[in-house]
């Protein structure tokens, strides 16, 4: 009788500690990723502040950044800023391009590139790098490459069959993003939880995406060219026009109405048989 008490009596004792614990979480106070992102901001801006770079030569990808202790440029005389608001929270991008790439073509937020890069924390930790190009998807890889990446241009293919990957006049530089725009809260693998990250970075290639299939590049279906390409909906169906075949929701499929007549995923001459300036395959009563 008295083991069948004491069994009782430990299932009431854990049965509190449960309880208290689960009101513990639900009482817990929510992320700040606002104010997170203002604490980053500081971060970066020390650290930009405090540190050199030492641009790559020509046959080198990645440059070299150090800790300033002669009098050395700093990064934050060099760098260039984008304000970007992703998730109703304003952050600071910061990026630096040391060589332009000479191929003209700047990749949007959806397109695929070919890249190589080497990833770090502000204090060193190298928790990735690549030494080949491999192809990304900017939709579907860390947020602050669809931010970054587009400010630089590719170079230009001299590969030879049977030869590596090899390519002239790459784009290179850094890019440095807060953590909401990374890994945030909670990090992943080595990434340290809110860490900002710095990404030195090589664009070989950029690839034009069609994710609809309309034949209009994903890059020109941003309307209003905030870089917000899901804010885009013309018929209002919660569909944003990147990702619709039918844009304006009349019925008739955006590639059946003339909307690339030069095929080359551009709509700038796009048809407009009713004269109202607004191309066919943006208006239901055209």
């Amino acid at each position: 009788m008295k083991l069948k008490f004491n069994a009782i009596f430990y299932i009431f004792i854990l049965g509190l500690v449960l309880v208290s614990c689960k009101k513990d979480d639900d009482d817990a106070e929510p992320f700040d990723n606002e104010a997170q992102a203002l604490l980053d901001d500081e971060e970066l801006v020390d650290y930009l502040q405090t540190h050199y770079y030492i641009p790559p030569t020509a046959d080198e990808s990645f440059g070299v950044i150090d800790t300033i202790l002669n009098g050395e440029a700093s990064l934050f005389s060099m760098v260039q800023t984008e304000n970007i608001t992703y998730n109703d929270i304003n952050f600071k991008l910061y990026y630096l391009i040391s060589q332009d790439g000479v191929a003209g073509v700047y990749p949007s937020k959806t397109d695929r590139v070919l890249v190589k890069y080497n990833g770090f924390e502000l204090d060193s930790t190298n928790f990735d790098k690549s030494t080949n190009f491999s192809w990304f998807d900017l939709t579907n890889t860390v947020t602050g490459w669809g931010y970054g990446l587009p400010f630089f241009k590719g170079g230009i293919n001299t590969s030879e069959d049977g030869e590596p990957l090899a390519f002239e006049n790459t784009g290179k530089g850094v890019i440095f993003f807060p953590s909401g725009l990374g890994y945030g809260e909670y990090g992943s693998g080595s990434i340290g939880t809110s860490a900002p990250l710095l990404f030195h970075i090589e664009l070989a290639l950029v690839q034009r995406a069609d994710t609809d299939g309309d034949g209009i590049y994903d890059l020109y279906e941003d309307l209003d060219g905030n870089k917000d390409y899901n804010d885009d909906d013309t018929d209002e169906d919660a569909i944003p026009n990147y990702g619709d075949t039918d844009d304006d929701g009349d019925g008739i499929l955006t590639s059946d109405e003339n909307a690339d007549p030069n095929g080359d995923g551009n709509p700038e001459d796009a048809n407009d048989e009713d004269g109202d300036n607004i191309p066919d395959y943006l208006d239901s009563d055209s």
